[in-house]
């Protein structure tokens, strides 16, 4: 008697045309962070000034108006390591935007980035923070999701959740210095996101409408920043 194998899978999409990038969102995230750190942040300088001039996320700031940070920080590191630490960990989190499309990615890249900020305004509210890790953690969270669900194999699994203990213990360890609120936030998003598309929110359109948004949310949070000084006061 024959017994026959699960096969554990992701359904990815269809292959685009030949050629094609399979990670445009991805790549373009990425890019874009790489350009604000080497020309935005180096135009106005790394120490905590030219942070804020380059949109970091200040919560008196926020509460004077200045709401835009709540995406622009993502695109601002304050230091080499702090974004080559977070640019490694979202390309090697590319697999997501193959697996889930495009929109898909973008909705929850931005808006986990988006709740991991605004959950960070009343845990620090004299602190300046910066970074994509919210962002970041809502692509794990999706790839967790998908482990869950059982699109990954038990040991992808398991290997997420080892990864997912290992960061709580670190953010434990450097409540100070780690935005751990932004990690939590970022993570349950992207969770509730993927489960969402998985489940129920399976409309492209839906998705693709949503992404818009986000995008173009976010693109003006980077313009709204350029354009705004900071109050006389600073």
């Amino acid at each position: 008697m024959r017994r026959r194998r699960r096969v554990w899978r992701v359904r990815f999409l269809p292959p685009g045309p030949y050629g094609s990038d399979p990670a445009p969102a991805g790549w373009t995230f990425l890019l874009v962070t790489v350009f604000w750190y080497l020309v935005v942040e180096t135009v106005f300088g790394k120490e905590t000034f030219g942070l804020l001039r380059a949109g970091a996320l200040y919560p008196p700031l926020v509460e004077h108006g200045q709401w835009f940070r709540i995406l622009s920080t993502m695109f601002v590191h304050v230091s080499l390591w702090h974004i080559l630490v977070n640019m490694i960990s979202l390309w090697t989190l590319f697999v997501v935007e193959q697996a889930l499309s495009t929109p898909v990615f973008i909705a929850i890249y931005i808006i986990s980035g988006a709740v991991g900020s605004l959950l960070t305004l009343p845990i620090s509210p004299d602190q300046v923070s910066a970074g994509a890790s919210g962002a970041i953690f809502g692509l794990f969270g999706a790839m967790l999701a998908l482990a869950l669900l059982g699109l990954f194999p038990p040991a992808v699994r398991n290997q997420l959740l080892m990864v997912l203990g290992i960061n709580v213990v670190i953010d434990l360890m450097n409540l100070g210095t780690i935005g751990w609120m932004a990690h939590l936030g970022g993570l349950a998003t992207g969770m509730a996101l993927t489960y969402a598309f998985v489940k129920w929110l399976r409309n492209a359109r839906f998705w693709t409408v949503l992404a818009w948004i986000c995008s173009l949310a976010c693109g003006l949070s980077l313009v709204w920043d350029l354009a705004t000084p900071l109050p006389l006061s600073w």
